[in-house]
């Protein structure tokens, strides 16, 4: 298993009711069913990305720069604007 990390997160009141219930009912922690979810979530959303097809992910190493900092001043170079 990987390393856990803590972190602070607010719920609602009824999605910690649900959580306890549910926690109780499955003999998981809380903790456990928050990782599964968020799993469960991310799962979903890389099912959801088609990297092969995204146009903005296929020009990735295929345009040439004249630039070194197009990265921080994008703005600038896309519409003339200084970020800031």
């Amino acid at each position: 298993m990987s390393t856990l990390h803590r972190m602070q997160v607010y719920l609602e009141e009824e999605q910690i009711r649900r959580l306890k219930l549910i926690s109780k009912k499955e003999h998981l922690s809380m903790a456990v069913l928050i990782r599964m979810a968020i799993s469960r979530f991310l799962k979903a959303k890389e099912k959801s990305i088609n990297w092969d097809k995204d146009p903005l992910a296929l020009t990735i190493g295929k345009i040439e720069l004249s630039v070194s900092d197009a990265s921080v001043n994008h703005d600038h170079y896309l519409y003339g604007k200084r970020q800031g």
